[in-house]
Formats: C-alpha cells, sequence, structure tokens
C-alpha cells in the first residue's frame, strides 16, 4: 500500500490549504487567527508521520493504532497550543477521514471504526 500515492495527498492538502486561506483572510480584516504558519507546517509534518507510520504498520493493528493516537494527542497539543483556533469544523472533518481513512486501508481499524474519539480533543 502507498498511502502517499492516493487521495490522503490531496486531503492532505485541502486541510492545510483551509488553515492558511482563513489565517489570511482573517489578516485582511486585520485579526489574528490564533496560529502561525510555522504551526500550520507543525500540522503538515504531524500528518506525514502519521501517514508513514501507518504504512509501516500494514497488517498490525497494534501498531496501527499506536500512529493514531500518537497523531491525535500530538494534534491535540498542537490545537492547544494555538488557543484551540488551528483545527475548526471542516480541518476535524478532514483530519478525521484522513486519519480513519489511511489507517482502514492499512487494516489498523474498520472503516466505520472511530477510534480517535477516545483521545480528540479537537
Amino acid at each position: 500500500m502507498q498511502v502517499e500515492t492516493n487521495d490522503y495527498v490531496e486531503l492532505k492538502s485541502e486541510i492545510l490549504d483551509g488553515m492558511r486561506s482563513y489565517k489570511e483572510d482573517l489578516a485582511q480584516d486585520g485579526a489574528d487567527a490564533g496560529y502561525s504558519d510555522g504551526e500550520i507546517e507543525e500540522c503538515e509534518r504531524i500528518i506525514d508521520r502519521f501517514l508513514d507510520a501507518i504504512v509501516a504498520a500494514q497488517g498490525d493493528r497494534i501498531a496501527g493504532r499506536a500512529a493514531i493516537k500518537q497523531a491525535v494527542l500530538a494534534l491535540n497539543a498542537l490545537n492547544a497550543r494555538c488557543g484551540y483556533n488551528l483545527i475548526e469544523t471542516d480541518q476535524r472533518e478532514g483530519l478525521c477521514e484522513l486519519i480513519l481513512g489511511a489507517a482502514a486501508q492499512a487494516g489498523a481499524v474498520q472503516r466505520e471504526e472511530d477510534i480517535t474519539e477516545q483521545w480528540r480533543e479537537w
């Protein structure tokens, strides 16, 4: 399985682009989004680490679930540092779709199972 060659790369871009455009829209109005470009880049690194880990965990449910937990907790911490402004509804939905879809494709979870709920604060 090559997660990086499917829709997850596009979905990741949509999530990050949404964060950037919201930040830019607020800046045009003289407001602060509560997060920086560096924090968007950190979000991207978290997603990339997750995608690498879920590919490596192919078929190993325990390792796959550990990768999910690590990504969700890292996103929680990042979002908290941003005053809970980084991950809004659209990003939350996109992140869940990306994490759960890639994990299901790797055999770590069932497609209809949302394992992120037990750790997710966003």
